[in-house]
């Protein structure tokens, strides 16, 4: 008898034996192998490779239509093969390699926006809730809201805790009063609109300042925020002002490297004193220019240092030695010579 006879009548010895076969450890029938090696193929094999065929043919329709594709399978009483797949959809990074880059970057569009407009896993406050967080020794807690997101402001109690300095503020959204320094109660309210372009760059710098010390918490149902915690028309009207703004700022900045301020001092007996230098209001520069009236339509006339020499500002490339003192936004000062870097004793109407 062979060596294989010997196994197969001791595994027989064992079935008889009344012996429970070992649950723990997968079986693997032989003859099974031996018959897939010579082409024949083992029928469970085939069970296997049919059904992740369906699954394949499953999953197929699922990304061509997920709409119907989910209609059909409740109908049938399979519904959870499209959250399964949908599952997958979610978390497989095999599904992310199947995106075209135009609805990844679609995707990574929408998660941005959301992320900004609308805090995760934040609390959404009710004003009344929040007049309870006053500091108060019955109260919660201090937090202040401003441009409708909600900080605990507890760490700072000696400013914003009763008796503080700024104890107007807990409590309650009074975002105006940041910029207004209207602190009385008609004052401290939420509605931002109708602010300069300074204004509403102070009020930036605020939530900046409030972003790095103290502890975001929620936001307030009001009039930045609405019940489900989504941005409302106030928000996206304060977005476009601080764009505005920014634009007005840049512009401004660009008006002043062109025209810098000049230095200004003023006496009673004397009047005004106007006098330009390669560092006056602030612009490093390596020319000192002229004192002359600078106007722009909507604006204030200022003191203004003008180059008296060289190409305009407005045209580089013109062939001229004047500078920008023929620019139709500049005006003598009555009394000053004309070249010189300093103007005394201007009256100005």
């Amino acid at each position: 008898m062979t060596k294989s006879s010997d196994e197969n009548s001791k595994q027989d010895s064992k079935s008889g034996s009344g012996e429970k076969p070992n649950l723990g450890k997968i079986r693997i029938d032989k003859s099974c192998l031996q018959q897939s090696s010579g082409g024949g193929g083992c029928p469970m094999e085939k069970l296997v490779y049919v059904f992740f065929g369906i699954v394949a043919v499953l999953y197929a329709a699922h990304l061509a239509d997920k709409e119907t594709f989910s209609k059909y399978a409740q109908q049938i009483n399979a519904g959870f093969l499209s959250e399964i797949f949908t599952f997958i959809d979610n978390y497989s990074p095999f599904n992310e390699a199947l995106e075209s880059d135009e609805e990844l970057i679609e995707k990574l569009k929408k998660q941005a926006a959301g992320s900004q407009s609308k805090p995760s896993r934040m609390k959404i406050f009710s004003v009344e809730e929040l007049r309870k967080y006053d500091g108060s020794p019955s109260s919660p807690g201090l937090y202040i809201a401003l441009l409708g997101v909600v900080y605990d402001v507890a760490k700072g109690a000696q400013y914003y805790g009763p008796g503080g300095g700024y104890s107007f503020f807990a409590g309650r959204d009074a975002s105006r009063a940041y910029v207004t320094g209207n602190f009385e109660e008609a004052g401290l309210v939420s509605n931002v609109e109708g602010l300069s372009s300074g204004d509403y760059l102070g009020l930036e710098e605020w939530s900046r300042f409030y972003e790095k010390d103290y502890s975001k918490v929620g936001v307030l149902n009001g009039l930045f925020y609405d019940s489900n915690g989504d941005v409302t028309q106030h928000w996206k009207d304060l977005q476009n002002w601080l764009a505005k703004a920014k634009e007005e700022r840049e512009k401004d900045d660009v008006e002043k490297k062109m025209f810098p301020p000049c230095n200004v001092e003023w006496n009673k007996e004397e009047g005004s004193r106007f006098w330009c230098t390669v560092k006056s209001g602030g612009i490093q520069r390596d020319w000192r220019g002229v004192p002359r009236k600078l106007f722009y339509p909507g604006q204030q006339p200022r003191c203004a240092c003008i180059r008296d020499s060289g190409p305009p500002s407005t045209d580089p490339g013109a062939n001229t030695n004047r500078g920008d003192l023929d620019s139709p936004h500049v005006k003598e000062y009555p009394g000053c010579a004309k070249t010189s870097w300093e103007c005394r004793g201007v009256k100005e109407n």
